[in-house]
């Protein structure tokens, strides 16, 4: 039998959901852009990605002052943790959002961007498709169906194919390990993210959440590194170098609202399709000699097919039983 068509309204729902999920897609490659600038400039990764969950925490904490209904969120959520209907363990994704910034300046550097992101993505993307099949999540059980199979290797090769010419300067290839499994866990981040804002009945509860434990994860490795290399001797005075924690804020929040409705699969497939799309746009503002702007047009072609064909499959059979 298969499966029930949805009605218009919640169609209409996953729609604006999955668009939700685009625009954070945007912010996610736009923090990516000013982190990867201010790490360049004081040449401090670990200081960087802090300076960058710090300033989101500071505006989380000042917006919490004047959020009654994100304070509520803070009585529900802990009531539901002491009366164990809802996990602790979903508070600590914050900690995968700080191991991925982390990531980026730890393994880029190494394998080259190309690399980690194919290996990103398809942790990503696989992680959300298992994650939706055993019905981990707001949304509810999302059965392997073939259509949400082959959005998930197109979207792969979309990925593949927008970084082509750029895969020659991986010299430890041991390290792709790492963004694999961070993949994954940013998968499980979205839906810990998601159904922490089911309980507090705010996505921007779990927000705070994840930004007061990245902070602190990251406080204590960019700690360690200080006592080893010293901190910087001078800082950037351009105020938007500092704006990463912002994007940051509204990636997190964006994607906890959307994933209640599409789930992890269709949520990750989203927001990589609008990272890529981000990266097009900002290659024509901003032309770089060494990219090639074919594979990436080629590239977002395919993530939107990869993204519909997924999202359509709402009227799929399984795969099996």
């Amino acid at each position: 039998m298969s499966s029930q068509t949805p009605s218009p309204v919640k169609r209409v729902s996953m729609w604006v959901s999955i668009t939700v999920a685009l625009l954070a897609g945007g912010f996610m490659a736009t923090q990516s852009r000013i982190n990867g600038e201010l790490s360049t400039r004081i040449h401090d990764a670990p200081l960087t990605a802090l300076i960058s969950f710090g300033t989101g925490t500071i505006i989380l904490l000042v917006y919490l002052v004047f959020s009654p209904r994100t304070r509520t969120g803070f009585r529900l959520l802990l009531a539901s943790i002491r009366e164990r209907r809802t996990s602790w363990v979903y508070t600590l994704a914050g900690a995968s959002g700080a191991a991925f910034v982390f990531s980026q300046s730890l393994v880029v550097g190494i394998t080259g961007v190309a690399l980690f992101s194919i290996t990103f993505v398809c942790g990503l993307t696989l992680g959300s498709y298992v994650i939706d099949a055993a019905g981990i999540g707001p949304a509810g059980r999302k059965p392997f169906t073939a259509r949400r199979t082959v959005g998930v290797l197109l979207a792969i090769v979309a990925v593949s194919v927008s970084m082509l010419g750029r895969l020659a300067h991986a010299d430890a290839l041991v390290l792709l390990i790492l963004p694999f499994v961070f993949g994954v866990l940013v998968a499980w981040q979205q839906i810990a993210n998601g159904t922490l804002a089911v309980v507090a009945r705010t996505p921007l509860t779990p927000t705070v959440v994840n930004f007061l434990v990245g902070t602190g994860v990251l406080a204590l490795v960019a700690g360690a590194y200080s006592l080893s290399q010293g901190l910087p001797d001078t800082y950037p005075t351009d105020g938007w170098l500092y704006l990463g924690g912002l994007c940051g804020v509204f990636f997190v929040t964006m994607t906890a609202w959307a994933v209640r409705q599409t789930g992890a699969l269709v949520t990750s497939l989203a927001t990589t399709t609008g990272q890529i799309l981000t990266a097009v746009l900002a290659d024509l503002i901003f032309p770089q000699s060494a990219v090639d702007a074919f594979s990436i047009l080629a590239g977002a072609g395919i993530m939107v097919m990869a993204l519909t064909v997924a999202a359509v499959g709402w009227k799929t059979r399984p795969l099996a039983r």
